[in-house]
Protein backbone atom coordinates (compact mmCIF):
# COMPACT_ATOMS: atom_id res chain seq x y z
CA UNK A 1 0.00 0.00 0.00
CA UNK A 2 1.35 3.23 -0.75
CA UNK A 3 1.52 6.12 1.53
CA UNK A 4 -0.46 8.40 0.42
CA UNK A 5 -3.23 5.56 0.36
CA UNK A 6 -2.20 5.09 4.01
CA UNK A 7 -2.32 8.33 5.35
CA UNK A 8 -5.50 8.43 3.72
CA UNK A 9 -7.00 5.52 5.34
CA UNK A 10 -5.89 6.57 8.70
CA UNK A 11 -7.53 10.27 8.19
CA UNK A 12 -10.22 8.32 7.10
CA UNK A 13 -10.40 6.16 10.65
CA UNK A 14 -9.77 9.45 12.31
CA UNK A 15 -12.69 11.34 11.18
CA UNK A 16 -14.45 8.20 12.03
CA UNK A 17 -14.12 8.39 15.81
CA UNK A 18 -14.72 11.89 16.04
CA UNK A 19 -17.57 11.52 14.40
CA UNK A 20 -18.80 8.50 16.76
CA UNK A 21 -17.42 10.04 19.66
CA UNK A 22 -19.75 13.04 18.75
CA UNK A 23 -22.39 10.94 17.94
CA UNK A 24 -22.62 9.84 21.76
CA UNK A 25 -21.67 12.95 23.17
CA UNK A 26 -24.92 13.99 21.46
CA UNK A 27 -26.68 10.74 22.07
CA UNK A 28 -25.83 11.28 25.88
CA UNK A 29 -27.28 14.91 25.81
CA UNK A 30 -29.94 14.54 24.29
CA UNK A 31 -30.81 10.92 26.83
CA UNK A 32 -29.81 13.75 29.88
CA UNK A 33 -32.23 15.97 28.27
CA UNK A 34 -34.98 14.01 28.18
CA UNK A 35 -34.38 12.83 31.62
CA UNK A 36 -34.05 16.24 33.01
CA UNK A 37 -37.25 17.06 31.53
CA UNK A 38 -39.06 14.37 33.07
CA UNK A 39 -37.80 15.07 36.39
CA UNK A 40 -38.47 18.31 36.11
CA UNK A 41 -42.28 17.73 35.17
CA UNK A 42 -42.11 15.49 38.20
CA UNK A 43 -40.78 17.72 40.64
CA UNK A 44 -43.36 20.27 39.39
CA UNK A 45 -45.99 18.04 39.69
CA UNK A 46 -44.74 16.73 43.45
CA UNK A 47 -44.25 20.94 44.33
CA UNK A 48 -48.05 21.52 42.87
CA UNK A 49 -49.07 18.75 45.62
CA UNK A 50 -47.40 20.26 48.42
CA UNK A 51 -48.74 23.51 47.73
CA UNK A 52 -52.03 21.88 47.12
CA UNK A 53 -51.80 20.55 50.95
CA UNK A 54 -50.71 23.44 52.06
CA UNK A 55 -53.78 25.82 50.51
CA UNK A 56 -56.54 22.84 51.24
CA UNK A 57 -57.74 24.36 55.06
CA UNK A 58 -58.20 28.03 53.51
CA UNK A 59 -59.92 27.42 50.26
CA UNK A 60 -62.02 24.53 51.35
CA UNK A 61 -63.76 27.71 53.48
CA UNK A 62 -63.32 30.20 50.20
CA UNK A 63 -62.15 33.40 52.66
CA UNK A 64 -62.46 37.02 50.95
CA UNK A 65 -60.09 37.77 48.65
CA UNK A 66 -57.53 40.32 49.99
CA UNK A 67 -54.50 42.19 48.74
CA UNK A 68 -52.97 42.32 51.56
CA UNK A 69 -53.09 40.68 55.42
CA UNK A 70 -54.18 43.87 56.89
CA UNK A 71 -57.33 43.48 54.35
CA UNK A 72 -58.26 40.19 55.68
CA UNK A 73 -60.78 39.51 57.62
CA UNK A 74 -59.24 37.74 60.83
CA UNK A 75 -61.74 35.53 61.65
CA UNK A 76 -62.23 33.48 58.33
CA UNK A 77 -57.97 32.72 58.87
CA UNK A 78 -58.35 31.57 62.39
CA UNK A 79 -60.88 29.26 61.49
CA UNK A 80 -58.43 28.11 58.27
CA UNK A 81 -55.76 27.77 61.28
CA UNK A 82 -57.78 25.40 63.40
CA UNK A 83 -58.93 22.99 60.62
CA UNK A 84 -55.38 22.90 59.66
CA UNK A 85 -54.81 21.82 63.11
CA UNK A 86 -57.80 19.47 63.16
CA UNK A 87 -56.53 17.61 59.41
CA UNK A 88 -52.86 17.36 60.50
CA UNK A 89 -51.47 13.85 61.47
CA UNK A 90 -51.85 13.99 64.69
CA UNK A 91 -55.16 16.05 64.41
CA UNK A 92 -57.55 16.35 67.79
CA UNK A 93 -56.72 12.76 69.15
CA UNK A 94 -54.20 14.62 71.98
CA UNK A 95 -56.76 17.34 73.30
CA UNK A 96 -59.15 16.77 76.23
CA UNK A 97 -62.74 16.94 75.90
CA UNK A 98 -64.95 19.50 77.59
CA UNK A 99 -68.45 18.61 79.22
CA UNK A 100 -68.78 22.09 80.78
CA UNK A 101 -71.58 24.60 78.74
CA UNK A 102 -69.55 24.54 75.90
CA UNK A 103 -69.04 20.67 74.40
CA UNK A 104 -65.99 20.45 72.38
CA UNK A 105 -62.28 19.88 71.99
CA UNK A 106 -59.84 22.28 74.08
CA UNK A 107 -57.21 23.28 72.22
CA UNK A 108 -54.41 25.69 73.69
CA UNK A 109 -54.33 29.11 72.07
CA UNK A 110 -50.95 28.77 71.21
CA UNK A 111 -51.25 25.75 69.33
CA UNK A 112 -53.69 27.29 66.95
CA UNK A 113 -51.53 30.37 67.03
CA UNK A 114 -48.50 28.11 65.35
CA UNK A 115 -50.97 27.07 62.70
CA UNK A 116 -52.14 30.42 62.21
CA UNK A 117 -48.52 31.61 61.73
CA UNK A 118 -47.46 28.48 59.44
CA UNK A 119 -50.36 29.17 56.86
CA UNK A 120 -50.33 33.37 57.29
CA UNK A 121 -46.88 34.43 59.05
CA UNK A 122 -46.48 37.18 61.71
CA UNK A 123 -47.79 40.53 60.15
CA UNK A 124 -51.15 39.82 62.04
CA UNK A 125 -50.34 39.54 65.67
CA UNK A 126 -52.82 36.96 66.35
CA UNK A 127 -51.60 36.45 70.17
CA UNK A 128 -52.91 39.92 70.98
CA UNK A 129 -56.41 39.27 69.48
CA UNK A 130 -57.69 36.29 70.60
CA UNK A 131 -60.19 38.09 72.93
CA UNK A 132 -61.49 40.43 70.17
CA UNK A 133 -62.23 38.06 67.35
CA UNK A 134 -65.71 36.93 67.68
CA UNK A 135 -65.71 33.00 65.89
CA UNK A 136 -69.56 32.42 66.82
CA UNK A 137 -70.23 32.05 62.59
CA UNK A 138 -68.29 29.00 63.07
CA UNK A 139 -69.38 27.42 66.64
CA UNK A 140 -65.79 28.23 67.98
CA UNK A 141 -65.39 29.75 71.80
CA UNK A 142 -62.42 31.27 73.42
CA UNK A 143 -61.87 30.90 77.07
CA UNK A 144 -59.82 33.27 78.33
CA UNK A 145 -59.45 31.59 81.66
CA UNK A 146 -57.92 28.70 79.79
CA UNK A 147 -56.28 30.41 77.19
CA UNK A 148 -57.34 27.93 74.95
CA UNK A 149 -60.44 27.24 72.29
CA UNK A 150 -63.47 25.09 72.53
CA UNK A 151 -63.79 23.34 69.43
CA UNK A 152 -66.87 21.57 67.87
CA UNK A 153 -66.50 18.24 66.96
CA UNK A 154 -69.75 18.18 64.60
CA UNK A 155 -68.38 17.48 60.89
CA UNK A 156 -68.32 20.68 58.00
CA UNK A 157 -69.21 21.09 54.33
CA UNK A 158 -66.52 21.51 52.52
CA UNK A 159 -67.28 24.46 49.97
CA UNK A 160 -63.84 23.91 47.47
CA UNK A 161 -60.84 22.11 47.04
CA UNK A 162 -57.61 23.97 45.69
CA UNK A 163 -56.21 22.63 42.18
CA UNK A 164 -52.78 24.68 41.31
CA UNK A 165 -51.89 25.13 37.74
CA UNK A 166 -49.17 27.57 37.55
CA UNK A 167 -46.25 28.70 39.58
CA UNK A 168 -44.25 31.41 39.29
CA UNK A 169 -41.36 32.26 41.20
CA UNK A 170 -40.83 36.11 41.27
CA UNK A 171 -37.45 37.25 43.37
CA UNK A 172 -38.90 36.07 47.25
CA UNK A 173 -42.22 35.45 46.20
CA UNK A 174 -44.40 32.53 44.59
CA UNK A 175 -47.65 33.40 43.10
CA UNK A 176 -49.89 30.48 42.39
CA UNK A 177 -52.54 29.93 40.10
CA UNK A 178 -55.31 28.66 41.46
CA UNK A 179 -58.53 27.14 40.71
CA UNK A 180 -61.37 25.77 42.90
CA UNK A 181 -62.55 23.14 42.57
CA UNK A 182 -66.41 23.13 43.86
CA UNK A 183 -67.60 20.71 46.06
CA UNK A 184 -68.66 17.81 43.86
CA UNK A 185 -67.95 14.21 42.88
CA UNK A 186 -66.49 13.65 40.03
CA UNK A 187 -68.63 13.08 37.17
CA UNK A 188 -69.14 10.43 34.29
CA UNK A 189 -69.34 10.59 30.77
CA UNK A 190 -70.61 8.61 28.29
CA UNK A 191 -68.38 6.52 27.18
CA UNK A 192 -67.62 5.25 30.75
CA UNK A 193 -64.76 7.55 31.54
CA UNK A 194 -64.26 10.35 34.18
CA UNK A 195 -63.45 13.74 34.04
CA UNK A 196 -62.83 16.36 37.07
CA UNK A 197 -65.43 18.99 37.15
CA UNK A 198 -63.72 22.74 36.33
CA UNK A 199 -63.22 25.00 38.57
CA UNK A 200 -66.05 26.95 39.62
CA UNK A 201 -63.77 29.88 39.76
CA UNK A 202 -59.96 31.10 39.74
CA UNK A 203 -57.62 33.18 42.63
CA UNK A 204 -53.69 34.21 42.48
CA UNK A 205 -52.28 33.55 46.10
CA UNK A 206 -49.20 35.04 46.46
CA UNK A 207 -46.35 33.23 48.71
CA UNK A 208 -44.16 34.86 50.24
CA UNK A 209 -40.45 33.87 51.90
CA UNK A 210 -40.67 33.26 56.24
CA UNK A 211 -37.57 31.74 57.09
CA UNK A 212 -37.49 28.24 56.02
CA UNK A 213 -41.34 28.07 54.35
CA UNK A 214 -43.49 30.17 52.90
CA UNK A 215 -46.68 31.54 54.06
CA UNK A 216 -50.25 33.31 52.03
CA UNK A 217 -49.65 37.34 51.90
CA UNK A 218 -52.71 38.03 49.39
CA UNK A 219 -55.72 36.34 47.76
CA UNK A 220 -57.01 37.85 44.63
CA UNK A 221 -60.03 36.90 42.12
CA UNK A 222 -58.65 36.32 38.49
CA UNK A 223 -60.39 35.73 35.09
CA UNK A 224 -60.13 32.08 34.30
CA UNK A 225 -58.73 32.65 30.97
CA UNK A 226 -55.62 34.84 32.86
CA UNK A 227 -54.58 31.85 34.13
CA UNK A 228 -55.28 28.74 31.56
CA UNK A 229 -56.84 30.30 28.67
CA UNK A 230 -58.78 28.46 26.12
CA UNK A 231 -57.72 25.32 27.91
CA UNK A 232 -60.00 25.88 30.91
CA UNK A 233 -62.82 25.58 28.43
CA UNK A 234 -61.88 22.06 27.11
CA UNK A 235 -60.48 20.64 29.98
CA UNK A 236 -63.62 18.14 30.72
CA UNK A 237 -66.85 17.69 28.45
CA UNK A 238 -70.34 18.08 29.65
CA UNK A 239 -71.26 15.82 32.26
CA UNK A 240 -74.21 13.18 31.23
CA UNK A 241 -74.49 11.58 34.63
CA UNK A 242 -73.38 12.99 37.95
CA UNK A 243 -72.09 10.68 40.71
CA UNK A 244 -72.33 12.17 44.33
CA UNK A 245 -70.38 10.40 47.84
CA UNK A 246 -72.93 9.19 50.62
CA UNK A 247 -73.30 11.31 52.87
CA UNK A 248 -72.10 10.32 56.58
CA UNK A 249 -74.37 12.69 59.69
CA UNK A 250 -72.92 13.74 62.95
CA UNK A 251 -72.68 10.86 65.32
CA UNK A 252 -75.76 10.88 67.45
CA UNK A 253 -74.48 10.91 71.00
CA UNK A 254 -72.01 12.69 73.03
CA UNK A 255 -69.55 10.33 75.13
CA UNK A 256 -68.57 11.56 78.21
CA UNK A 257 -65.15 10.87 77.29
CA UNK A 258 -64.03 10.58 73.52
CA UNK A 259 -61.14 10.67 71.02
CA UNK A 260 -61.84 12.32 68.10
CA UNK A 261 -60.78 12.46 64.47
CA UNK A 262 -60.68 15.15 61.22
CA UNK A 263 -63.97 15.68 59.98
CA UNK A 264 -62.24 15.65 56.13
CA UNK A 265 -60.68 13.17 54.56
CA UNK A 266 -59.37 12.33 50.80
CA UNK A 267 -60.81 9.38 49.65
CA UNK A 268 -59.97 7.64 46.32
CA UNK A 269 -62.68 8.10 43.31
CA UNK A 270 -63.77 4.88 42.30
CA UNK A 271 -65.95 4.25 38.63
CA UNK A 272 -68.54 1.63 38.09
CA UNK A 273 -66.42 -1.38 38.85
CA UNK A 274 -64.88 -0.29 41.99
CA UNK A 275 -61.99 0.29 40.53
CA UNK A 276 -60.11 3.36 41.26
CA UNK A 277 -60.38 6.00 38.40
CA UNK A 278 -56.50 7.88 37.63
CA UNK A 279 -55.46 11.38 35.74
CA UNK A 280 -53.16 11.93 32.34
CA UNK A 281 -49.87 10.98 34.90
CA UNK A 282 -51.30 7.56 36.21
CA UNK A 283 -51.75 9.45 39.43
CA UNK A 284 -55.23 8.03 41.76
CA UNK A 285 -57.30 10.64 41.56
CA UNK A 286 -58.45 11.37 45.00
CA UNK A 287 -61.68 14.13 46.45
CA UNK A 288 -62.01 15.50 49.50
CA UNK A 289 -65.25 13.59 51.42
CA UNK A 290 -66.71 15.81 55.10
CA UNK A 291 -67.38 12.92 56.92
CA UNK A 292 -68.99 13.43 61.28
CA UNK A 293 -66.47 13.48 63.39
CA UNK A 294 -65.95 10.37 65.12
CA UNK A 295 -65.85 9.27 68.50
CA UNK A 296 -64.54 6.16 71.03
CA UNK A 297 -66.79 5.63 74.01
CA UNK A 298 -64.78 4.98 76.55
CA UNK A 299 -68.02 5.24 79.22
CA UNK A 300 -71.42 4.99 78.79
CA UNK A 301 -72.67 7.63 76.45
CA UNK A 302 -75.23 10.33 77.00
CA UNK A 303 -77.68 11.60 73.96
CA UNK A 304 -76.49 14.90 72.74
CA UNK A 305 -80.49 15.76 73.58
CA UNK A 306 -79.40 15.20 77.21
CA UNK A 307 -75.99 17.02 76.76
CA UNK A 308 -77.86 19.89 75.77
CA UNK A 309 -80.41 19.89 78.83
Amino acid sequence: MSKKKKKNKNAAFAAGIVALILALIGAFSVVRFAVDSVKGLTDKTEQKREYEQMLTPVVMFDPDPFDDLTQADVSQLLNSAVWALLMSEDGADKYPYSEGEKVGIIVPQKDIENYFISLFGTEIDIASMHSSIDMSEYDITYDAALKSYILPITGVESAYTPKVYEIDKQGSSVILSVGYIGNKAWVQVADGEYAAPEPDKYMKITLRERGEGMYISSIQSVDGQEIIGTTAANATRPPETETRPPETEAPATVPAAVTTQPATEAVAVTNEDGEAVTDDNGETVTEFVTVGTTAAETETGTTAEQTEE
